[in-house]
């Protein structure tokens, strides 16, 4: 049974008329009859009585007809949405980003996107760089605002901001009260980093420049989360590099201060398969557009 054979019973069993259902479906009268037949034949009963004058519908017809129209609109229904999804324009777009990148801008292009593409469904994953490259290449994620390096030849990326590193520390702590901090002034300090597993090598550009000073910090605590770092740099337990976009977070207890020169600028970068051929995702990588510099004077 095909949909074109239901599409013929609903012609002739709304016009109860094999003549006018023919000249409908642009089918030879005999031919319409032949398929009415064959699908009798095919559900093993009876569904039009035919006399030489009248045409009905039977009792398995009546039923029939009530769900041949259902399956009918729902394979209309199906049809468009895989023409809208091909487009681009419905389906599902599954994305991940560090927490640095959940600032303001990034709810706005992602509020835009929605306005312009409603029968798109967004799944957002707070996920650190490395968790987001190994669903990358899974296949668990689609697109991922993460940080470089991405060292893997299936995935591509493009450029989005890139933001200053300040400092995190107590208000409490004795850098707070320094006018101008100097990398020898982190010697035998404690740090408050991500676990390890969690870093993607986010303090090797600030432990390097710490080295060459001859100062020597320790990490004195591991978080597994941003938040949970900068709660434990507000409640005292030791300080750490971030980016300026945390600069916002208004948390008792926690002061941010310019770091010294010399570290290099954080980027954020968009990645994402290259052999995926989504048209959402497609349509999701057009609307990206390089970022502004995030400074202390300009969070981004």
């Amino acid at each position: 049974m095909e949909l074109r054979h239901l599409r013929y019973f609903i012609a002739v069993a709304e016009t109860l008329n094999f003549r006018r259902a023919a000249e409908r479906l642009h089918l030879a009268q005999p031919a319409l009859s032949a398929q009415i037949k064959s699908l009798e034949q095919h559900l093993g009963v009876k569904l039009l009585e035919r006399t030489t004058r009248t045409v009905r519908l039977t009792q398995a017809g009546a039923v029939f007809l009530d769900d041949t129209k259902r399956i009918m609109a729902d394979a209309a229904q199906a049809e468009q949405r895989a023409k809208r999804a091909g487009q681009g324009i419905v389906g599902t777009l599954r994305i991940g980003f560090v927490s640095p990148t959940a600032t303001s801008w990034l709810a706005d292009t992602l509020r835009r996107f929605h306005q312009k593409f409603p029968g798109v469904q967004l799944s957002l994953f707070d996920l650190t760089s490395t968790e987001q490259l190994h669903q990358l290449r899974g296949g668990e994620l689609d697109a991922g605002f993460l940080r470089p390096p991405i060292e893997f030849p299936e995935l591509a990326h493009k450029f989005i901001e890139e933001s200053k590193q300040v400092l995190a520390l107590p208000a409490n702590h004795r850098l707070a009260q320094k006018r101008r901090i100097e990398w020898k002034d982190f010697d035998g300090e404690g740090l408050v980093m991500m676990h390890p597993s969690r870093q993607h090598r986010y303090y090797d550009t600030f432990l390097d420049a710490c080295t060459r000073a001859g100062a020597k910090p320790h990490p004195a605590q591991y978080a597994h989360d941003i938040q949970t770092k900068l709660w434990l740099i507000s409640a005292g337990f030791g300080l750490a590099p971030t980016s300026s976009t945390f600069m916002e977070t208004k948390r008792p207890g926690l002061e941010f201060r310019p770091l010294p020169s010399g570290l290099p600028l954080v980027q954020t970068v968009l990645a994402w398969r290259k052999a995926d051929d989504s048209p959402v995702l497609n349509q999701f990588l057009a609307g990206f557009k390089t970022v502004a510099v995030a400074t202390a004077e300009n969070p981004v």
